[in-house]
């Protein structure tokens, strides 16, 4: 969202603890080296995970374990250093989603910035906040994708290093977890963010060789086309597009385009059928469903995957809850935000997208 705020499985998991303890430096920050992950499990049949299994990227495709186009379709939590309700941490509302709205993916936004009590602000209560959201889709046989949620990371290099090494340590065995190392980057070019992907990723590979990552582009994460000249090398790896329908347009999509004609694999981490700025009362808060439809087309047939802000309940026509939706579900129709009416042409009428996205992501 544009806006200023803002057996193997045993030897994968061994081999870096062993390392850590032998070696004279100590482990990098974020890295616990007594804290034993949790064992693999089988998700639960029917779910998610269970159909789909490990994910894989071929050419611009995202494929399951058969070697089937997914397209994954879910939601995102707000920031997680700013939630006032902790929706997205909530087990039953998940398993809610799951199975009403056919949720296959959730996306954990952990705000990282210092200066907005993000995860180097306050590591403890951010860590167990992203802990709790990644065990629960474990659990349910649900995707989830860990978001290291700023514009700034290219100046956390060293914090954001640690934090995938030793989440990647933890929960690497499991094809349930994408990572996310960047959410969206600005001001900065591609020739400054690829580097940090570099790092990054290497981090992520050593532990864990086969979970997708998702790379943050420039100007929000809408300029793919510039990544689509120098891609980071690796397996397994998308490149994220933002978009909100309010704001972005077919000149947006024209990027997407000529993106996915490289050869480079586009994965929506974050939209709104709203302005960018989340759509922000009194002025904003519109819903623009007519060019959110030109999108979920342009998904559709590209086989693009795709996670909706914010779970939440707000002002903002991007907060998917109504004031009437209790924490832990249930999360019918009658308690999500409505745009009461759908998109008219041009800027929309003021409401909410909820309803409108939960009807995208059913099948």
């Amino acid at each position: 969202m544009q806006t200023h705020r803002f057996s193997i499985a045993l030897i994968l998991f061994t081999a870096p603890y062993l390392i850590l303890a032998c070696a004279s430096d100590p482990p990098p920050a974020g890295v616990d080296i007594w804290n034993d992950p949790p064992a693999p499990s089988a998700a639960p049949d029917g779910s998610p995970v269970a159909i789909h299994g490990q994910l894989n990227v071929v050419g611009t495709q995202l494929v399951d374990q058969t070697g089937a186009p997914v397209q994954l379709k879910g939601v995102s939590s707000t920031w997680l250093n700013w939630e006032s309700t902790p929706f997205a941490e909530s087990e039953p509302g998940l398993a809610y989603m799951r199975d009403n709205w056919k949720l296959s993916v959730i996306r954990a936004a952990m705000g990282a910035d210092q200066s907005v009590g993000g995860y180097l602000a306050s590591p403890t209560t951010m860590q167990a906040k992203v802990d709790k959201i990644v065990q629960h889709a474990l659990d349910l046989g649900v995707y989830v994708l860990v978001d290291w949620h700023t514009e700034q990371a290219v100046t956390e290099q060293a914090d954001a290093v640690a934090f995938f090494a030793a989440m990647a340590t933890k929960y690497g065995a499991y094809p349930n977890v994408i990572w996310e190392p960047y959410n969206e980057p600005n001001p900065y070019t591609w020739a400054a963010i690829k580097p940090y992907h570099e790092a990054v990723v290497a981090a992520i590979r050593a532990v864990d060789p086969d979970n997708l990552i998702v790379l943050g582009t420039p100007n929000w994460s809408q300029n793919v086309d510039e990544a689509a000249l120098d891609p980071v090398a690796g397996t397994n790896l998308l490149y994220t597009l933002h978009f909100y329908s309010c704001s972005h347009r077919q000149s947006l999509r024209n990027k997407g385009d000529t993106a996915i004609a490289a050869g480079l694999p586009i994965f929506v981490t974050e939209f709104g059928a709203t302005f960018s700025d989340g759509g922000l009362a009194p002025n904003h808060n519109y819903v623009c469903e007519d060019e959110a439809n030109l999108w979920f087309a342009w998904m559709a047939q590209n086989n693009i995957s795709g996670v909706a802000w914010k779970l939440d309940q707000c002002s903002d026509s991007s907060c998917i809850l109504s004031p009437r939706a209790p924490q832990d579900g249930p999360w019918p129709d009658n308690v999500l935000s409505t745009d009461a009416g759908g998109a008219l042409s041009g800027a929309g009428i003021q409401g909410g997208h909820g309803l409108f996205v939960v009807n995208w992501i059913r099948p």
